[in-house]
């Protein structure tokens, strides 16, 4: 899933770079070849276009592509490849992002077996990648993705554009406008937005667990224990206390009662507390994390790394909250002498999750979507992957946050074979650009563009702590 083989290397912070441990960026290939990636960086899909002193962001009639003053373009080495940029030039931050979108398309591109098409493809369309703008803030509209920064609690200044969960984030939403549609404005819920910030939330954590370093790190860090806080479950971390979201949350959907999005497009909520898309997205958010720990703990017990009388997965909470300290040390025992059986065990659980949750986006229609729809989905994903054995204990963890799981959850209402082997979905995206552009046609925007760009509006990109 990391590109492929031959691909061209770029250094990316898994990571924010002010967080311990993530200091230094982790060389990855993507998939186009070295050669194929031109100065920008820019190939015949995306483009990044450092726009020097862009003070507002896109919205309403105002997009890409943008013309005014630029700084100098990311350069590839004599060889075709980008990891020698040092982090201190600016140039940097431009190699960062377009590094970083093309991996998290590489690493879905994989799990769904095919490429992705960017909504709205027209001859020779380019998505424009904007890594500075200024504004506390980050957002994909038809076309772009742009990113500005914050200063956190300590007084340092970070852009986005070097925040790997946040620029993931922002494909997650591309990625599901391309493979799930568009509601009309009659048939959009608040429970279909919802779902792109869940979506947008779990293509972030777990393409962060396609850094090598990264899943040594976190059984290291846990001592094989993912019940324990740590950064994996801490979307869009700013600093060692601040995070935008938590993936392994609390959150029931009882406690969200009565929020609503109205026909207005306005967020209505009556706690008066403000929620919004991104709350209603944490009870799903927090049951795919705990399904993680499902079939990662799964793996380790089938791996015979850990005795079956202390797998936790049965135990209830107050078990677990008792034992926790008991939990840890056994864990951090038998890590002493698998440490790679641990490893493979999560990165087994990684592209199990990643198929489940590609896998959701096939059986469900855009109109009128509900979460309760959504969980049947991914329930029925499951079994499509092999993973029948575990399939109750994720309803049962849905159930718990609150939703309404049916009887018999193997129901498969709609029954799909999995996806092919990984295609090369840099040469297939390029050779479709290459035709379009050799026929000379130009398909028009979308009579649907307006409602599109009204979407991406009510989908709030706020990420206020």
């Amino acid at each position: 899933m990391n590109g492929r083989r031959g691909g061209t290397r770029f250094r990316l912070y898994p990571q924010s770079p002010d967080l311990a441990g993530f200091e230094e960026p982790e060389v990855v290939e993507v998939s186009p070849p070295p050669g194929a990636i031109a100065a920008g960086p820019a190939d015949r899909v995306m483009y990044v276009v450092d726009a020097f002193d862009k003070r507002h962001h896109y919205e309403d009639d105002y997009g890409p592509p943008y013309r005014g003053p630029t700084l100098p373009p990311a350069l590839p080495g004599p060889d075709g490849h980008f990891d020698h940029i040092p982090t201190s030039d600016r140039a940097f931050l431009s190699a960062h992002m377009y590094g970083s979108v093309r991996f998290v398309l590489d690493i879905w591109e994989g799990y769904l077996g095919r490429p992705i098409w960017w909504y709205d493809p027209r001859a020779e369309f380019q998505v424009e990648l904007v890594p500075e703008v200024d504004w506390d803030n980050a957002h994909a509209g038809v076309g772009f993705i742009e990113t500005g920064g914050r200063v956190n609690r300590a007084g340092d200044y970070q852009p986005f554009a070097l925040n790997f969960d946040v620029l993931a984030h922002e494909v997650g939403h591309t990625v599901l406008f391309s493979e799930l549609g568009l509601p009309n404005l009659d048939t959009l819920t608040g429970d279909f937005l919802a779902y792109h910030e869940s979506v947008s939330d779990v293509i972030a954590l777990i393409s962060a667990l396609h850094f090598e370093a990264v899943l040594d790190d976190l059984i290291r860090q846990t001592g094989g224990n993912l019940y324990v806080l740590n950064w994996l479950n801490r979307i869009g971390e700013l600093s060692a206390t601040e995070q935008i979201r938590v993936a392994s949350n609390e959150a029931h959907l009882q406690d969200l009662d009565g929020l609503t999005l109205g026909t207005d497009g306005e967020w209505h909520d009556p706690s008066g507390e403000g929620r919004k898309a991104h709350d209603l997205s944490q009870p799903l958010t927090g049951a795919v994390f705990d399904a993680l720990i499902e079939i990662y703990q799964d793996g380790l017990v089938r791996r015979g790394v850990i005795d079956p009388a202390w797998d936790a997965r049965n135990w209830t909470r107050a078990d677990v909250e008792a034992s926790l300290a008991e939990l840890q040390s056994r864990s951090g025992d038998a890590l002493l002498h698998h440490e790679d059986a641990f490893v493979d065990a999560l990165r087994e659980a990684r592209d199990t999750l990643g198929q489940m949750v590609a896998l959701t986006w096939l059986g469900l229609s855009p109109h009128d979507l509900t979460l309760d729809e959504i969980a049947a989905a991914f329930l029925d994903s499951a079994e499509i992957v092999g993973q029948q054995h575990n399939q109750q204990a994720f309803a049962e963890d849905l159930a718990a946050r609150g939703f309404d799981i049916p009887r018999g959850v193997g129901r498969q209402r709609r029954r799909r074979p999995l996806p092919p082997p990984r295609s090369a979905p840099y040469a297939a995206r390029a050779a479709w650009a290459q035709a379009q552009a050799s026929a000379g046609s130009r398909v028009e925007i979308a009579a649907d563009r307006r409602q599109f760009d009204g979407l991406y509006r009510m989908i709030n990109h706020d990420f206020r702590i």
